[in-house]
């Protein structure tokens, strides 16, 4: 049963429009045979998420944005590099691929440990595993074989954008998610912009 009193949501920072072309084009080149293990995220909905809030119930809506508006108030804009990939946990036995992010990544680490603390003052849970900086381009179905798994890791071990990409964050979003049939439908629901 839906209980309307709750929406699900996550903190972000969204990604420029033209770094989500270059990675549509990087994943239509990783789209082959070997890779057919793998579900590819669509690069409109890829985002760099800060904090998984999960269920939010909506008179809690206006705390999350006072505080986590504090956090970023706090924090100057910064830039990032998109450059490396890489499979989590492993290349070995891949579930997750992913693009890294490298460049000014103490701001970012530090913005978000500090969201995740604000946060936490209001009930969501802390993060259990340490923040790594990355975009995850696709998902391994979960009832791939071994050999399906190792050719997806073949097919992606050397992959790079072929370009470098600089990315400046100077703005965090906190994002409703609505899971539909045809996959999760994001809107921004606010904007909280860095000084400077």
């Amino acid at each position: 049963m839906i209980n309307r009193d709750e929406i699900r949501a996550f903190i972000a920072i969204e990604l420029p429009s033209d770094l989500k072309v270059l990675l549509m084009d990087f994943e239509n080149r990783l789209k082959t045979p070997k890779s057919r293990c793998a579900r590819w995220v669509d690069p409109k909905s890829i985002h760099l998420t800060l904090k998984f809030l999960g269920n939010v119930n909506m008179k809690l809506l206006d705390e999350i944005k006072r505080d986590v508006e504090v956090e970023v108030r706090k924090t100057r804009a910064f830039t990032l590099d998109v450059a490396g990939t890489g499979c989590f946990p492993n290349m070995l036995k891949p579930r997750v691929f992913w693009v890294g992010l490298r460049g000014e990544t103490s701001i970012l680490l530090d913005l978000q440990y500090r969201i995740d603390g604000a946060t936490a003052k209001l009930g969501f849970a802390k993060e259990s595993r340490p923040f790594t900086a990355h975009l995850t381009l696709a998902r391994i179905k979960d009832d791939s074989s071994n050999l399906a798994r190792s050719q997806f890791a073949e097919t992606v071990k050397d992959a790079t954008l072929g370009t470098d990409y600089r990315m400046d964050v100077n703005e965090v979003s906190l994002i409703r998610s609505q899971l539909r049939p045809e996959g999760a439908v994001y809107t921004r629901l606010c904007e909280f912009k860095m000084p400077g």
